[in-house]
C-alpha cells in the first residue's frame, strides 16, 4: 500500500518533533507562558494543493497564557506550474504541559493567498500567467517545545478551505522569543 506524500511528510514531522523532545529532556529552563510575550522565525514546510515545499516568516504575540495570534507571510514553491503567495493571520489557544515546557495548540484563523498558474501559449510560445486571489478559512492544530527560555521549536498542521485552492500544509519552524 502506497503512503501519500502529505501523510508521510506529516509522520516525519511528528517524529522528528518527538525526537528533539526525547533529546532536549535533560534541559532545566523553565519557560512559563505569559502575557506579552513574542516570538519571531522562520518556518518551512510542505503544500498539499500543488506537493510543493513552503517557507515564511511568522511572528507570534501572546494575549495570555492561552490565546495568541500569529500573521504569517510566505511562499509557496512553484510545482505543477502553480505557485503561490500566502499571508495568514492564526489565533493559537495553546495547552502547556510538561512544566510548560511542552505545548499543544489548536488553532484558527484566516488566509488570503495569491496563486499563479503559470503556462506556455500554444500560438505565441511565451509564458502566459494568471493570478487568482482568495481569501479562505484556517484550521488545524500544532506542538511546540520551548528550548530555552529565548528558543523554541514547534510543528503545525493545518488546512485552508477556500474556493478554487483548498489544501493541507504541514511546516516546521524555529522561533526567538523576547
Amino acid at each position: 500500500m502506497r503512503t501519500s506524500r502529505p501523510r508521510s511528510i506529516f509522520r516525519i514531522a511528528i517524529c522528528a518533533a518527538i525526537l528533539t523532545t526525547i533529546g532536549i529532556s535533560g534541559a532545566s529552563a523553565r519557560t512559563p507562558y505569559t502575557r506579552g510575550e513574542k516570538s519571531f522565525g522562520p518556518r518551512i514546510g510542505f503544500a498539499a494543493r500543488n506537493t510543493s515545499a513552503s517557507a515564511g516568516l511568522v511572528f507570534e504575540y501572546s494575549f495570555s497564557r492561552h490565546v495568541r495570534i500569529a500573521p504569517q507571510a510566505g511562499i509557496i514553491f512553484r510545482h505543477k506550474d502553480l505557485d503561490a503567495l500566502a499571508i495568514d493571520v492564526d489565533v493559537h489557544f495553546p495547552i502547556p504541559f510538561s512544566g510548560d515546557r511542552l505545548a499543544f495548540y489548536p488553532l484558527a484563523g484566516i488566509n488570503f493567498t495569491s496563486w499563479s498558474r503559470h503556462g506556455i501559449s500554444p500560438d505565441t510560445n511565451k509564458d502566459v500567467s494568471a493570478h487568482l486571489n482568495r481569501f479562505g478559512g484556517n484550521a488545524g492544530v500544532g506542538l511546540e517545545m520551548k528550548c530555552t527560555t529565548t528558543l523554541k521549536l514547534n510543528v503545525e498542521a493545518k488546512y485552508t478551505v477556500m474556493k478554487t485552492y483548498p489544501g493541507a500544509q504541514v511546516s516546521a519552524g524555529i522561533a526567538y522569543v523576547f
